[in-house]
């Protein structure tokens, strides 16, 4: 079995929390993805900061520098991010 990469992103995000507060962490399968609320223990060896403002999203990451990308929907969300990737 493939061992699952894991991201947890802490900050402002409405897209998964309520109140845009909070701390979300998806866990991505090679199939399907898994979104739980809260931390997952993780050995962090990624720091990231996303940006998404409507369609846009600009990622901020030690590893990748900076990137720009556009999605189809609309979202706001300011998050630091944690990964194991």
């Amino acid at each position: 079995m493939v061992k699952p990469i894991i991201f947890t992103e802490i900050g402002l995000d409405f897209d998964n929390n309520k109140y845009g507060l909070g701390v979300s962490t998806e866990i991505e399968y090679s199939d399907y993805e898994e979104r739980k609320k809260g931390f997952v223990k993780i050995n962090v060896k990624e720091v990231y900061l996303r940006v998404w403002l409507l369609k846009s999203v600009f990622i901020l990451s030690k590893k990748e520098g900076i990137k720009f990308d556009k999605k189809r929907r609309n979202n706001l969300k300011v998050v630091i991010g944690l990964s194991d990737k």
